[in-house]
């Protein structure tokens, strides 16, 4: 019987230990984000009629400061596109590990062609699929070739061919693309 107790005893040591563990990731990741999202552009534009005194505000100067967050709405489309490339890219490698070669887009790439053209991907047979679903086309697109090479367009853009300035391996390409 005592032995049974001491076994209960690690396994809900476990537990606790692992919960623990889960808090502590969940923290760091709040952190993170709270970090992120705090980024604040701020923008003053000084502008003064004309024969009026640089200095004192009060004699005809106006001053205007606009502070945008490109935190909420912007700093979510550039992670959630980071997170459609890193998807991706883990998919293409699955495929190549598992059948040799990256797979081809079925269709050149249109606004038609953009879902089924990952058609290999998410159709694939075991030990596929190796992607759940296609990246939205809302704030932008994610596009590869049989090379295995993935880039990134703005809404609505779908280069045939791999663009090697938008990259989605460059960190910036999201940033730069995602509306």
């Amino acid at each position: 019987m005592g032995r049974d107790r001491s076994e209960a005893g690690m396994t809900n040591l476990a537990i606790t230990l692992s919960l623990a563990g889960l808090l502590l990731v969940l923290l760091i990741v709040a952190v993170a984000v709270s970090i992120t999202l705090q980024k604040n552009d701020t923008t003053t534009t000084i502008t003064s009629s004309p024969g009026a005194s640089a200095v004192p505000a009060s004699s005809g100067q106006s001053t205007t400061t606009t502070a945008s967050v490109s935190g909420t709405g912007a700093a979510a489309e550039v992670a959630a596109c980071r997170s459609d490339v890193s998807d991706l890219q883990t998919a293409l490698a699955a495929y190549q590990a598992s059948n040799g070669s990256y797979p081809t887009p079925p269709a050149i790439w249109t606004a038609a062609s953009y879902p089924t053209n990952f058609g290999p991907l998410t159709n694939a047979v075991p030990p596929g699929p190796f992607l759940k679903m296609p990246p939205g086309d809302n704030h932008y697109v994610i596009l590869w070739d049989s090379s295995g090479r993935i880039w990134v367009e703005a809404p609505g853009t779908f280069t045939p061919t791999y663009d090697a300035a938008n990259d989605g391996a460059n960190s910036s390409t999201c940033a730069r693309v995602a509306h």
